[in-house]
């Protein structure tokens, strides 16, 4: 649970439902579906550009569309996430924009088509969309609300058409996520009344994964992040590594969809073959136009603690102190601040207490954008020690 966030955010960038073909009532010409599809897969690629232009010929030629609003959304949610690393506040004020005349837009769409199932479709995932970013910045309620919006909507899609297995990719989060809820906000849960089955998630996910039209890869995803979450019933990172080896097969272009394969091989103990990736993927960085500076410090994450996984801290101490002097005139993202906490604890391991409190006190310089204060203060107060089931996973708790 402690990856949620992090899970549904890879959701966000690539979740498509929207582009299932047309249903009821409602025909649509090819064209639109081309640009939609084209556009989105931009999205899938990280190439804003042509993401963009695509998006841009549906809006000229059908306006308010749902397909138009939803890829407008996903743009604007995935820059603020990956080309900004949550870390511009006027990047995320342009998606908190972009979203609300996005929800209004496919609003005034559903009024003249009520019969349309990907508009719902388009609408839920919105509101789901805006339920995470709620979450993200601790709104509980808002939340809630927000994800109850998202729920209904995914049930009326469905129930204008039941072989909408795409729907089921959005219901399987709801269930799998508000069953496994961390226990700091199972009070609130219980007042809200928010339920969910895991189980049930698990296979509503799968079943989206086999049947859906476009949101098979997005519950691939998910399964891989699930699959990867220690200590639970679903837990087989070997799965997961299957999985996104077919989705870098498909999206070879995405840096991300590397990245992700770099925590399988963590997840599966290939450590050598992480030491192997994560250099690669720091080689592209500089000369692939979508591996970009910003992605550094996941590049030195990955190196790091590789090695702390090994025992081999000193070698950890060099890789972290060369990452942060590698991004020391970048904005600090939530990768960046999270490898000066992992430099703390390899300095607290070497015996060298003033350098790790130092860390813990750069980490604290900056607003908790991220939610690692807590930790760093537990560290001030007392040295970390590796703990006996190893060193954790690779992204940030």
């Amino acid at each position: 649970m402690r990856k949620m966030l992090h899970v549904l955010v890879a959701v966000c960038l690539l979740i498509t439902a929207p582009l299932a073909p047309a249903r009821a009532e409602l025909t649509l010409p090819p064209d639109v579906m081309h640009h939609a599809t084209v556009g989105i897969n931009g999205v899938y690629s990280l190439d804003f550009d042509t993401a963009q232009e695509h998006i841009a010929w549906v809006f000229e030629h059908y306006p308010d569309h749902p397909f138009a609003h939803f890829g407008n959304a996903m743009i604007a949610w995935s820059r603020y996430e990956y080309e900004f690393e949550t870390s511009d506040d006027a990047q995320r004020k342009v998606f908190e924009k972009i979203l609300d005349d996005s929800i209004s837009g496919i609003k005034r769409w559903i009024k003249k088509n009520p019969q349309d199932s990907n508009a719902y479709m388009g609408i839920g995932a919105l509101y789901g969309l805006r339920a995470l970013f709620n979450m993200r910045n601790r709104n509980w309620i808002t939340s809630y609300f927000a994800g109850r919006k998202a729920i209904n909507n995914l049930e009326k899609s469905l129930k204008l058409d039941p072989t909408y297995y795409d729907a089921y990719f959005g219901l399987g989060i709801y269930q799998y996520y508000a069953g496994t809820l961390p226990s700091v906000i199972k009070v609130l849960a219980k007042i809200v009344a928010i339920k969910g089955n895991p189980q049930e998630g698990v296979q509503f996910l799968n079943l989206a994964r086999e049947k859906a039209h476009f949101t098979s890869d997005s519950a691939k995803l998910i399964l891989i992040e699930v699959q990867n979450t220690r200590n639970s019933p679903f837990y087989a990172p070997e799965k997961s590594l299957e999985f996104i080896r077919q989705l870098r097969a498909k999206f070879p272009n995405n840096p991300l969809m590397h990245y992700v394969e770099i925590i399988c091989l963590y997840e599966t103990g290939h450590l050598d073959d992480v030491t192997a990736q994560a250099n690669q993927f720091l080689k592209r960085i500089g000369t692939d136009k979508f591996y970009k500076d910003i992605y550094i410090p996941r590049a030195y994450t990955a190196l790091g603690t590789a090695q702390m996984a090994q025992g081999n801290f000193e070698t950890a101490r060099q890789l972290f102190e060369e990452g942060q002097e590698k991004i020391k005139n970048q904005e600090p993202s939530r990768w960046g601040v999270w490898n000066a906490l992992r430099l703390g604890q390899v300095y607290d391991v070497l015996g060298q207490r003033t350098q790790a409190q130092a860390q813990y006190k750069y980490v604290l310089s900056f607003k908790d954008k991220w939610g690692f204060d807590d930790l760093a203060k537990s560290y001030l107060k007392k040295p970390y020690v590796v703990p006996a089931d190893g060193v954790g996973p690779l992204p940030p708790l």
